[in-house]
């Protein structure tokens, strides 16, 4: 019976939780009440799970970024980043373009940035450092931007093709990356043996 009642409750946390990510797409302000009734779940069953809603939004935030980030651990593969982005692309949108939830993508740089510091974490020369922490901030700059563009233009490109505009415009050279930022970065698109 305890494997059953455990089901459930994954299966009740999933439902609050997804009725969530919608809401926070649509309806950042939205109340408990309505929360309630889109997943038709009882205020009882709620509060077992959940101080408040910030409880709530800081849980589903964090689900949100450990997928994510589980998609670029040891590298930034920015094919499997596009793929992430593109799950939930309405989510992304609202953060992005409409500035919904904006506490999930300052923490998810944070992440992001705390990542690539351990990459160039084994990197002795400062100034050697400094440079690839810039020229990380430029890529991943200028990912997040052509990414909320691609959401604005309702994902006009298909994946490989946004991905290889992205190189294009920042025109790689794969001569010496090993002392760039580039080396933090997987270009490859995923199809790619």
């Amino acid at each position: 019976m305890v494997g059953k009642e455990d089901a459930r409750i994954l299966r009740t946390k999933k439902l609050i939780e997804e009725t969530t990510i919608g809401l926070l797409t649509t309806q950042p302000e939205f109340s408990i009440t309505t929360l309630l009734g889109r997943a038709q779940v009882t205020r009882g069953t709620f509060y077992k799970y959940y101080r408040n809603k910030e409880h709530l939004i800081s849980e589903v935030n964090n689900s949100l970024l450990v997928a994510f980030m589980a998609q670029i651990q040891g590298q930034f593969h920015l094919a499997k980043m596009i793929a992430a982005v593109s799950d939930r692309a309405a989510f992304y949108n609202a953060v992005l373009n409409l500035h919904h939830d904006s506490i999930y993508f300052t923490t998810l740089m944070s992440r992001m940035r705390t990542q690539m510091q351990t990459q160039l974490s084994v990197i002795t020369d400062d100034e050697l450092r400094r440079r690839q922490i810039f020229q990380w901030e430029i890529v991943t700059g200028g990912f997040w931007a052509l990414i909320a563009k691609w959401l604005v233009e309702n994902m006009n490109l298909a994946q490989t093709e946004l991905l290889a505009e992205f190189v294009e415009i920042l025109r790689i050279n794969t001569t010496g990356w090993a002392q760039t930022g580039l080396a933090l970065f997987n270009f490859e698109r995923l199809d790619k043996k």
